[in-house]
């Protein structure tokens, strides 16, 4: 990319200011400090659904992971759900960029959504999302009727503090910064429920088998869990598909 090219492109990301995400184009590095497209979340997803064709993305942000769980051979669509419609016009800026043709932004409401209107889904991915709804309960048996995978991320509930029941989960609550806040949910404030209520909740809707893929104990705000789920058998990766 020459410096002219170069100082316009950034010119144009300065307008969208501030951003969270950091995208690589032509050899440089444009927008916020969050690397998305390199996340380690992105080949763990992989590793479990090698083959997902269709995804649906909760959450999606500046399209950070959507681009990089599109640019997946395999992969032939992804509905990025996103709540902030600034997100979806930054998402949407970088895209006509890429020249991305597989993701679908969709601005909504995740606590309010009928998922069923798009359809079926090979897959879900949802990094970051659970922990910041009021009622993440209500979240998956919606999820398990169009996708039988799901991939998460999420904070939970250290077992000593989820000392909250509600709908027959346990957990605790947790005061989020609402709208204007970028990486906040919508709702003023959130149920983080405890490791074994979020596997209780997965396979209470038909999730048969639940792999734990890493449990952060030293997450800067607490517990932090990457687990896969699956209503039917996971199939294991060749190293030759790898």
């Amino acid at each position: 990319m020459n410096d002219e090219k170069s100082a316009n492109l950034k010119a144009e990301f300065e307008k969208l200011n501030p951003w969270i995400t950091k995208f690589h184009i032509g050899g440089e590095d444009f927008g916020g400090n969050f690397d998305a497209m390199r996340d380690v979340r992105i080949a763990q997803f992989f590793e479990v659904f090698p083959d997902a064709e269709s995804i649906i993305e909760l959450g999606s942000l500046e399209g950070g992971h959507s681009f990089a769980l599109a640019q997946n051979h395999s992969v032939k669509r992804v509905t990025a759900i996103e709540g902030r419609a600034i997100n979806i016009q930054r998402a949407e800026f970088v895209q006509k960029i890429l020249g991305d043709e597989k993701v679908e932004f969709v601005e909504d409401d995740i606590e309010k959504l009928n998922f069923e209107k798009f359809g079926k889904f090979d897959a879900v991915f949802c990094s970051g999302l659970l922990y910041h709804l009021p009622r993440p309960w209500e979240l998956i048996p919606k999820l398990a009727r169009v996708s039988p995978n799901i991939f998460i991320w999420a904070q939970v509930s250290e077992e000593a503090k989820a000392k909250k029941m509600r709908e027959g989960w346990r957990g605790k609550f947790y005061r989020e910064g609402g709208l204007f806040d970028p990486l906040s949910g919508l709702s003023k404030k959130s149920f983080w429920l405890s490791l074994g209520s979020l596997i209780g909740l997965l396979t209470a809707n038909g999730y048969k088998e639940v792999k734990i893929i890493e449990h952060d104990l030293a997450h800067p705000k607490g517990n932090a869990v990457t687990l896969a789920a699956t209503q039917d058998k996971f199939r294991l990766v060749k190293d030759s598909e790898k």
